[in-house]
């Protein structure tokens, strides 16, 4: 019965790194623990380390690989990819994303959007993960609500932003609100600092209609008010959203 459990894991050992590393196959494995509840390979090519471990979520277990101390892909026990591999992937999250009380995950890539994110939510009867399709940013859930919010900059140095309010429909993110934020301060004559909010009429086509605009210094003084304002916004106003 030993063999066989340790035949099984040099077998996953191999899809592993076949799918997490093209190049693997000329790397030295330094370190192998045959304890399926501990499983840990270091590997060191030009000072980059690999290592996989297991990860016990929802009370499954997966397992993880790092490139360096970058995660870089997910896969069940049984060599199915979950989050496949990528070396733009640097962080991995395990939350609550739709506050089902399931864990969900969330990696974050290199980019020069800071919050830029895959999404995974957790499916409880196939007790495994899906990717939220169309949705690359950091959601936050309001709380009580089927909604998500969303913030993005969108230039003068993070002066101008956008928020996007979403609904979560057969694991893909639809947009239903949009929100855009002028607060960049010069020439205020020709580019006047404003808030414009609009309800999304076709989430396929990206038709919007403008349905009012705020002046943005009587509601955004200072520059780290805003994430409060969209919170509050999103909140007080989301299901006037509704589609």
């Amino acid at each position: 019965m030993c063999n066989l459990m340790t035949t099984r894991l040099n077998i996953l050992f191999l899809i592993i790194l076949s799918a997490c590393n093209s190049k693997s196959a000329d790397k030295t494995i330094e370190k192998i623990s045959a304890d399926p509840s501990s499983i840990q390979i270091n590997q060191r090519q030009d000072s980059v380390d690999i290592q996989i471990d297991t990860l016990k979520i929802n009370d499954q277990k997966f397992i993880q690989t790092l490139k360096g101390s970058n995660f870089n892909c997910l896969m069940s026990l049984q060599g199915d990819t979950i989050v496949r591999s990528e070396d733009y992937y640097f962080k991995a999250e395990f939350l609550d994303i739709d506050e089902d009380g399931y864990k969900d995950i969330r990696v974050f890539a290199f980019s020069n959007t800071p919050n830029q994110c895959d999404n995974y939510l957790f499916d409880k009867k196939l007790k495994t993960f899906k990717l939220i399709e169309n949705c690359d940013l950091d959601i936050q859930k309001i709380k009580g609500t089927k909604f998500f919010y969303s913030y993005n900059r969108a230039g003068s140095a993070d002066m101008n932003w956008e928020s996007h309010l979403s609904k979560i429909e057969n694991n893909k993110l639809v947009d239903c609100g949009y929100m855009y934020g002028q607060g960049c301060d010069f020439e205020i004559e020709k580019n006047p600092q404003i808030i414009e909010i609009y309800k999304v009429s076709n989430s396929d086509t990206d038709e919007k209609i403008l349905i009012k605009k705020l002046p943005y210094q009587k509601h955004i003084k200072e520059f780290g008010d805003k994430w409060e304002f969209i919170e509050n916004y999103w909140t007080r106003n989301c299901k006037t959203f509704e589609r």
